[in-house]
């Protein structure tokens, strides 16, 4: 190959290369999708959740994906066949929840096989549109298969997007996703899942259980069929500090296993 030649190929991979690196930077910079964030509304999730009847249904149960719940099936960190599954009700929004969260993924972590939670989301009347925002980009991300990294994401960040609304919350969602996903998600599909009737149906149905058991707040959890109390003891008013909350549940778990 003469030099000719040779100053022709490489011209030719550095086109290339160029090609693809303007290529990866339109995918992960595209514009925020224009969606409209009035219809994140606490009020329309409940009116969705009047829709359905829980009657029939053990709460305290992994309850299979149906028309109700969008057909998006439980969210669920650990194996669904643990012996112990903890039902955690929890709002991405939420301070404590997000305080919560790693406790309760190194309790998962640490008892491998043995221990699930079922993460249904709950938002609180007061984080209208940004909390339900929230929980919809979890949902999407589920749809994927990247549910648990998106919401350690949602936790982790939770003080960055708290108070973000509009395409500024829109463009952090999305960037949550591109690393959830390391940049191997259909971001098109995630925006479209954010809007979509299934999703709020999934959303809805959580909360409607939340309801019909009357949870008192977020996180609030249950394990065999009885909620695990977050206080001392039934005379205290305080809440236990989260690594306290977590060590009674630990307690717990000891006791179911033994």
């Amino acid at each position: 190959m003469n030099k000719k030649t040779g100053f022709i190929i490489l011209g030719i991979v550095a086109a290339f290369a160029a090609l693809v690196g303007i290529s990866l930077w339109q995918k992960n910079n595209q514009a925020p999708a224009n969606i409209d964030y009035g219809k994140f509304k606490v009020s329309a999730i409940k009116e969705l959740s009047a829709q359905n009847n829980y009657d029939s249904l053990d709460l305290h149960s992994i309850i299979p994906a149906g028309e109700a719940s969008g057909n998006i099936s439980e969210n669920i960190s650990g194996k669904n066949d643990s012996p112990i599954i903890i039902y955690e009700y929890a709002d991405y929004q939420c301070g404590y929840c997000a305080q919560m969260n790693v406790l309760l993924d190194k309790i998962v972590e640490d008892y491998k096989g043995k221990v699930a939670i079922v993460f249904r989301s709950y938002v609180l009347e007061y984080h209208d549109v940004s909390g339900v925002a929230a929980a919809s980009a979890a949902n999407a991300a589920a749809l994927q298969g990247y549910w648990k990294p998106y919401k350690d994401l949602l936790f982790a960040n939770q003080s960055d997007w708290f108070y973000s609304t509009g395409n500024e919350l829109q463009q952090q969602l999305e960037t949550y996703f591109e690393k959830a996903s390391d940049g191997k998600g259909d971001l098109t599909k995630f925006r479209e899942d954010m809007k979509s009737e299934k999703v709020a149906k999934k959303i809805a149905f959580d909360r409607g259980i939340g309801e019909k058991l009357q949870i008192g707040g977020t996180p609030w959890l249950y394990l065999d069929g009885e909620w695990i109390s977050n206080k001392s003891d039934d005379n205290d008013e305080n809440d236990l500090s989260p690594r306290d909350y977590s060590k009674k549940i630990r307690n717990l778990i000891d006791q179911k296993l033994k």
